[in-house]
């Protein structure tokens, strides 16, 4: 039998415990550096092509604004069973490198249903965060479905998204918190308007409030910062219009939207008292660079050229398309005062075509007329000095499609649905939307509309700053290799005389 050398034993047994202790080593310092990045959020480094974990000026410029209002905010996770979403962390993290006074916490959804319990204004669930200004005592929850678009579905049912809205929500989020007042929005109704959930949606996610406003007994309330007419198929009492009226008149703003085929007459009255006039018509598109048609309801569709204007700054800036059908051709004409100013909007190339109405006997639309070619406006923007001492400036938008908007009664009863639309970002409707409220009510467009990043993203290794990519090639490329080598050598002289 072979005798058991015992210092190539011993050695062995020791080399076998140093590769143990250096794996645990490893383990240990990967931990430690998880756990020191986690504490200092400002060394981790976003890799993704797009930034996707990023935040931008935006962001940055309302978590300066906490910082100064030295408020107490904290972003709550609500975890369940399984761990952090690890994307919305990363975002997160990014924050709270950027300040001071922001702090996060996780809460477990099923050990704490009193705290849960707190917040009862909104549904809360499993991967919710409750932004929560202590100072203000305000807060905003965000589901998790709010924090991700573009929902696409596996040929095994099972749904992904493609694009990633953690800082656009949660931004808004912080907004909401540490504002001292609240914008109010309405939508009126009484005359057949659709359903406002998708637009009040929008609103919502903007920090904007919506709210339903019936003319019928009431005045527009003093804290209506404006007032959206949107699709109405049955006409305004005499009384609703002198509402109207008296709400522009102390400086109001309206946004009116009139679909073809529905009569109007004391409304389209009223406009004309401004200068507008509706077509009684629809709107085509010769180019087919700019048009299309819908192939389920055989509507025509038209994406109208955008004009230069301080409303359009948003869109212009998007460099998305919009998306009209259903169009009437939008006209106005000076007033003698000049107290009017109007700015075109949304228009048809050269080639537009305008069908008139045909009528028969009986008033019943019984067709349209041979198309006439020529350049139509589809929406305007006016505004006219008010007030006794004419020192305020009521602002009306005027379309001849609520397509613009989401939504169209007339295209959804001939198989158009646009729900989701407004929230589609692959068009401007929703861009288009959104920055017209905020120039007319007066708000800062430029800061909270954030884009979603797409998640279809590759590592990208420019990300790295000078000097972390200096420091990585220290480590990596001298530090590490000199290191292993002089162990090695180490090694080769306990064991050379074995």
């Amino acid at each position: 039998m072979k005798k058991i050398n015992k210092r190539r034993l011993k050695y062995g047994a020791n080399n076998f415990i140093l590769i143990i202790a250096a794996a645990v080593i490893f383990v240990l310092l990967n931990l430690l550096a998880a756990a020191l990045s986690e504490k200092f959020p400002a060394t981790r480094v976003d890799l993704t092509e797009n930034g996707m974990f990023e935040i931008g000026d935006a962001t940055k410029g309302v978590l300066a604004e906490l910082d100064e209002s030295g408020d107490d905010v904290t972003i709550y996770y609500m975890k369940g069973g399984d761990d952090e979403d690890y994307r919305v962390k990363e975002v997160i993290l990014k924050y709270l490198a950027a300040s001071k006074n922001l702090k996060y916490e996780v809460k477990y959804f099923n050990r704490d249903p009193a705290f849960v319990q707190r917040y009862t204004d909104g549904t809360v669930t499993e991967h919710s965060l409750i932004v929560d200004d202590a100072t203000k005592d305000r807060h905003k929850i965000l589901n998790s479905v709010d924090l991700y678009e573009g929902i696409n579905t596996n040929s095994d049912g099972s749904a992904y998204a493609t694009v990633l809205n953690v800082e656009s929500r949660i931004t808004n989020a912080l907004d909401y918190c540490i504002s001292d007042e609240d914008v109010t929005v309405c939508f009126l109704t009484d005359h057949g308007e659709p359903n406002p959930a998708e637009m009040g949606y929008v609103l919502g996610s903007e920090n904007i409030t919506p709210t339903t406003l019936s003319l019928k007994n009431r005045d527009v309330p003093q804290e209506c910062g404006m007032l959206y007419i949107i699709s109405p198929v049955y006409d305004f009492t005499a009384e609703e219009i002198e509402r109207l009226d008296n709400y522009l008149d102390r400086g109001g703003s309206v946004q009116i939207a009139i679909e073809p085929y529905f009569d109007l007459p004391r409304l389209e009255s009223y406009l004309a008292e401004w200068g507008v006039t509706l077509g009684d018509n629809i709107i085509a598109e010769g180019d087919p660079n700019y048009s299309s048609m819908d192939t389920q309801s055989g509507l025509d569709v038209i994406f109208p050229q955008v004009e230069e204007a301080d409303v359009n700054g948003d869109l212009l800036d998007s460099g998305s398309r919009v998306f009209a059908t259903l169009c009437r051709s939008v006209n106005f004409e000076q007033d003698m005062l000049e107290t009017i100013t109007c700015q075109r909007l949304l228009r048809t190339t050269r080639y537009g075509m305008s069908y008139e109405m045909a009528y028969d006997e009986n008033g019943e639309a019984s067709g349209l007329s041979d198309g006439a070619q020529g350049t139509y406006a589809l929406a305007v923007y006016l505004e006219k000095t008010v007030g006794e001492n004419y020192d305020k400036t009521a602002r009306l938008l005027v379309a001849g499609t609520s397509s613009l908007w989401g939504v169209s009664q007339y295209a959804a009863s001939v198989g158009l649905d646009l729900t989701g639309f407004l929230m589609e970002k692959n068009y401007g409707n929703n861009a288009f939307f959104v920055g017209s409220t905020y120039e007319m009510l007066g708000l800062n467009s430029t800061r909270l509309t954030i884009s979603g990043k797409s998640m279809r993203v590759s590592v990208n290794v420019d990300a790295l700053s000078t000097a972390q990519k200096r420091l990585y090639r220290i480590i990596f490329c001298f530090a590490l290799p000199i290191i292993i080598i002089l162990a090695g050598i180490a090694v080769w002289l306990r064991r050379r005389h074995l």
